[in-house]
């Protein structure tokens, strides 16, 4: 009886199921296929590309990505973005860590007022303070090097990396605390051996989600680095695009080449990605 009653409940559903997969299914296939046609469009000529734009590509040119790797120089821009992007991400974590630490289990005065503060920068694009932030680092003496984008890296996401690590050490219970002060562990012992690695899919979280931004960022990359060999990979891209013609089989090569490994990385971490937010999203 209750196998019947299982199976009529399940071909009731069937419609809904069918147009909710449907749905899903036209939502990725629209999302992915400016991936999909970018990375045959790179194995074509540009008269293919500017002729039959949605064709595939009569002969599979991999030709291209050599000549764009060559002629873009994108083996130095691989080596300043995985410089700037891997320190930024590594000081942005550590401090965000210890900051989102303070604020969900300390207790100090003015503690949620300027928690409350530090989320304002959640509120504010990055061109509000483009100019001022481009003057100061000029008075530092800091424009055309890597510190110019480290700093800004590290500071610009900390405010949504600390509410988000913040989030997830709440969900962790109080008894873990107050066990190894039993113990004889200080604060810092209590954070670094107890809680730090209890907030790990939190942290996977927040290193992908600020690897892929900091990996994509274009604006302060333009702005603050005018030197050639100390551009990253969005900045140097542009290389590729002149003010009369665009060779739009390197460029689209050149792209693939920067895009294609992120997403390797996102996809194989994505798992621990949604774990981390959802886990976050209950507070």
């Amino acid at each position: 009886m209750s196998t019947s009653a299982s199976a009529t409940r399940a071909r009731r559903a069937t419609p809904a199921t069918i147009l909710h997969y449907w749905v899903a299914i036209t939502v990725v296939a629209g999302m992915a296929f400016p991936l999909v046609w970018m990375l045959y469009s790179s194995l074509k000529t540009n008269q293919e590309i500017a002729l039959t734009p949605l064709a595939l590509p009569a002969a599979f040119r991999w030709q291209h990505y050599v000549e764009a790797w060559q002629l873009g120089n994108l083996g130095r821009l691989y080596l300043n973005s995985l410089l700037v992007t891997g320190v930024s991400v590594t000081a942005l974590v550590m401090i965000a860590s210890l900051a989102a630490y303070a604020f969900a289990r300390l207790r100090f005065r003015g503690r949620d007022a300027l928690f409350y503060l530090l989320l304002i920068g959640l509120l504010l694009p990055a061109q509000v303070v483009i100019i001022p932030l481009f003057f100061l680092l000029r008075d530092m003496g800091l424009l055309n090097t890597y510190w110019a984008l480290i700093l800004p890296y590290t500071s610009w996401p900390l405010a949504l990396t600390i509410y988000l690590l913040r989030s997830y050490y709440l969900t962790l219970e109080r008894e873990l605390e107050d066990a190894a002060r039993i113990d004889g562990a200080g604060l810092f012992q209590t954070y670094v051996f107890v809680m730090f690695p209890l907030v790990r899919p939190a942290l996977a979280t927040v290193v992908i989600l600020n690897l892929v931004n900091l990996w994509n960022e274009l604006l302060f990359a333009l702005l603050f680095i005018q030197d050639e060999q100390l551009r990253t990979l969005p900045a140097g891209l542009l290389a590729f695009s002149g003010y009369y013609i665009v060779d739009y089989r390197l460029v689209f090569a050149a792209l693939s080449i920067t895009t294609v490994p992120i997403l390797v990385v996102y996809f194989l971490f994505q798992r621990q990605v949604i774990a981390g937010l959802t886990t976050g999203a209950l507070d």
